[in-house]
């Protein structure tokens, strides 16, 4: 009887988380996006997430192309894998490698930077 009841409670839980709806699940990176918070950090680890004054966009087209203001030299992209994307710009003959991180609501964009640096986004 122990046993039955066990197994009742975990498959009761099981089944409650599998149908929550969680925020940090994998989101697509193809949509558009707000930029809501820069990383800066003077090159001592103590850097943190500042709010933008300017909400600026940016979108990310299945074609690999984007619009926006956020990376005006900015031309194309595309996803090298999971934590990934190729950037090419105007401004720089070669692609630059940039690592992120997407979930439902929140894209977090990692330039190549030699002091830390980031980006926030919230989905439009």
């Amino acid at each position: 009887m122990k046993n039955f009841l066990f197994a009742s409670v975990l498959i009761c839980t099981l089944l409650i988380t599998a149908c929550k709806k969680d925020d940090q699940t994998t989101g697509e990176l193809f949509g558009k996006w707000v930029l809501t918070e820069q990383y800066a950090d003077p090159g001592d680890g103590s850097g943190t997430y500042q709010k933008v004054k300017e909400l600026k966009t940016v979108t990310f087209l299945p074609t690999g192309e984007t619009t926006g203001e956020v990376f005006e030299p900015l031309t194309k992209f595309k996803i090298l894998d999971s934590v990934r994307l190729e950037i090419t710009t105007k401004n720089i003959n070669q692609p630059l490698i940039y690592y992120y991180k997407v979930t439902a609501k929140q894209l977090v964009l990692n330039p190549p930077c030699i002091e830390g640096c980031g980006l926030k986004f919230r989905r439009k």
